[in-house]
């Protein structure tokens, strides 16, 4: 569960939810399915920054995403959404947190994605 949240102003202004025990902040926007890669590409070049995990897929073809960063580098991911949002392109809105994005949840989705390799 979320137990603090933090909004800053500017372009791509969000709320930044504090995840229970693992100082990791999550981040939530609605992108188009398509557009998945770009942001997950666009975050792993700036190595460390933050990690991406899809969440929700809606019927309207959008996808809900968590971006995942620790305190260090929320200025840093603010600061990328921003000149995404600058560009317009490729477009993407805030979304709320969903209930399943909690910190059990990320934790045991790296776990399994770790078995797996």
């Amino acid at each position: 569960m979320a137990v603090k949240t933090d909004s800053r102003p500017g372009p791509a202004a969000g709320e930044w939810h504090l995840l229970r025990d693992a100082e990791l902040w999550a981040r939530v926007i609605r992108v188009a399915r398509e557009d998945i890669a770009y942001f997950k590409c666009l975050f792993e070049s700036y190595e460390g920054v933050a990690l991406i995990r899809s969440v929700e897929s809606h019927d309207d073809g959008t996808v809900v995403i968590a971006l995942l960063a620790t305190g260090d580098f929320r200025d840093e991911t603010d600061a990328i959404l921003a000149d995404v949002a600058a560009r317009g392109a490729p477009a993407f809105t805030g979304s709320p947190l969903p209930a399943a994005c909690t910190e059990d949840w990320f934790l045991a989705t790296w776990a399994r994605e770790a078995g797996d390799a």
